[in-house]
């Protein structure tokens, strides 16, 4: 087997089920906490478009399966299909299609975090109209902790933050859910058992807004930042393409260094 059939698309690992109006996508890969393979955000892209388009759909919701993790980042183990720096094309064109599909959406889109939200799980949810949490709750831009290069996700954080964003992610550190309402990457703190209900909640809210004036809104807020948005996805991806080029990332992910660790490795296994 290939690694890119280890990888191959699992319907099961993102579940959907309607809440009346609302479209609740659940990411289930819970033994690697949630964390994303390429099959997994192209399913992601396709469901959200497929939600556009369907009348039937007034707002859609994004969640984690279980208690630990809405989602964790790259499938580190996924990474090991270019080693070698081979195949890496690919894949970042299909990460850009995923962020462009979650951006693109003209409905409203709320995010439910259940557990840790790291790097690219983190940046998913500012792409969100709305972010409901839990007071255990912890996120932030990890990536440099697995020796992969966070520009893109520094970039995000800089929309809300400014410079702060440097030392949030050159330090790679997990923000409380405290310091993530007060800096703004979080709306919403409710009980744990509650996180979903209020996202539902949240998402019918925005579904009465006036349709147009929403779809118009959204659509004139991607075009502030669109050209940020391009010019920081290019700086990442050539970052990336030299880190993997040079061999940087294989040396120093421990996932690399310890070929024991079981498969399904996230980066919330190194970080936690």
């Amino acid at each position: 087997m290939t690694e890119g059939q280890k990888f191959a698309h699992k319907p099961e690992e993102l579940l959907s089920e309607m809440h009346q109006c609302v479209l609740v996508l659940t990411i289930n890969r819970q033994a690697s906490y949630n964390s994303w393979t390429s099959a997994l955000r192209d399913d992601l892209a396709r469901k959200l478009l497929a939600a556009d388009a369907d009348t039937n759909v007034a707002a859609v919701v994004l969640t984690g399966a279980g208690n630990r993790a809405f989602c964790s980042g790259q499938d580190l183990t996924e990474l090991q299909e270019f080693v070698d720096g081979v195949n890496i094309e690919a894949w970042l064109n299909r990460l850009r299609a995923c962020y462009d599909s979650v951006r693109q959406l003209s409905k409203p889109l709320v995010a439910a975090i259940n557990g840790v939200a790291a790097g690219s799980g983190f940046q998913i949810t500012q792409f969100c109209d709305y972010v409901v949490a839990h007071p255990a709750v912890r996120v932030g831009q990890t990536e440099v902790n697995s020796g992969l290069p966070s520009i893109f996700g520094t970039w995000l954080m800089w929309e809300r933050v400014g410079r702060r964003a440097i030392e949030l992610a050159l330090q790679g550190r997990l923000m409380a859910v405290e310091e993530a309402k007060q800096l703004g990457f979080i709306q919403e703190v409710v009980e744990q058992s509650k996180v979903l209900d209020a996202a539902l909640d949240a998402a019918r809210r925005l579904a009465k807004q006036p349709r147009v004036a929403y779809k118009l809104s959204k659509a004139a807020n991607r075009q502030f930042d669109q050209e940020r948005y391009s010019s920081a996805m290019e700086m990442a991806f050539a970052a990336y393409r030299e880190a993997f080029n040079t061999g940087a990332p294989q040396r120093d992910q421990p996932i690399f260094r310890e070929p024991q660790r079981p498969k399904g490795q996230s980066v919330c296994e190194l970080i936690l």
